[in-house]
């Protein structure tokens, strides 16, 4: 029999301490931010509430060239960018506001217009 540590457990064992975790001054002194570069990290932020790591239902999303591959725990599937708004998050609910901005961000990525004196012609 397996027995796994509970996510608030394993969030104080790594919240000072980990692979990807990023720490980043705020300007001239010495406040500090820590970013996370988790892959199922929705917001890069090292929080409890969007750590990948913690939680064992987390939800990633990421931009591809056949649109955004959208990785819930191990399994991963592909959706097409204007489709991905609608992306529910059926184990967290918590994090609903988190998927819809997400997805509207990497929406916008693939909509950008350029300006014309951007182009090289």
């Amino acid at each position: 029999m397996t027995t796994q540590a509970s996510a608030d457990l394993i969030w104080r064992v790594v919240k000072g301490n980990n692979a990807f975790l990023r720490k980043q001054r705020i300007g001239r002194g010495s406040n500090r931010i820590a970013l996370s570069a988790e892959p199922l990290n929705l917001t890069a932020k090292s929080t409890f509430k969007y750590s990948g790591v913690a939680h064992k239902n987390a939800i990633g999303m990421e931009l591809t060239e056949g649109g955004i591959v959208v990785t819930k725990g191990k399994k991963s599937f592909t959706r097409a960018v204007k489709k991905a708004r609608g992306l529910q998050a059926k184990g967290r609910k918590d994090l609903k506001t988190a998927i819809r901005a997400k997805a509207q961000r990497l929406n916008r990525l693939t909509t950008r217009k350029t300006r014309k004196t951007w182009k090289q012609e």
